[in-house]
């Protein structure tokens, strides 16, 4: 008997361990973004005007951040155009950020990818995807530099 109270004390203790470490990674980790940008300064000079913004970052990564808002698409002239855009999976409950039909989108011209900023942190790069009609994504990705230490190692 005290065999099966052990099993059932070790099978609810991994099961309240998983559950938490879904909570942290999922919710606890992010934060809405609450004072929104007006405009957002891309590579090259030009700056875009932000309207209805919605935004995650997170406090224990400077990989997390993704945005959602429109813009002015011809404010993006001149901006410098981001080679390999890869847009990061976002937590499920941020739903106005879809990596998959963006990243089918860029690869298909539909949209187009700049960048923000290179090095916002060490090796990470800010980077814009801008469609015709307004719509914009914002996500941080690793850059070049990281891809090459990675091949490196």
């Amino acid at each position: 008997m005290s065999g099966k109270i052990i099993a059932i004390f070790f099978a609810l203790l991994v099961l309240v361990a998983g559950a938490g470490m879904y909570y942290l990674q999922v919710y606890y980790y992010y934060r809405e973004v609450t004072d929104p940008p007006q405009s957002i300064a891309l590579a090259g000079g030009p700056v875009l005007p932000v309207r209805d913004y919605r935004g995650i970052y997170s406090v224990s990564s400077p990989l997390a951040d993704r945005a959602c808002f429109t813009t002015d698409p011809a404010a993006a002239t001149g901006a410098q155009v981001y080679a390999t855009p890869t847009p990061l999976i976002p937590p499920r409950w941020f739903g106005c950020f879809d990596p998959a039909a963006l990243t089918e989108d860029l690869a298909a011209g539909r949209a187009t990818a700049y960048l923000a900023q290179h090095d916002v942190a060490p090796k990470i790069d800010n980077v814009i995807a801008v469609y015709p009609d307004g719509r914009a994504y914002a996500w941080r990705q690793l850059n070049e530099e990281a891809e090459e230490k990675r091949t490196i190692d």
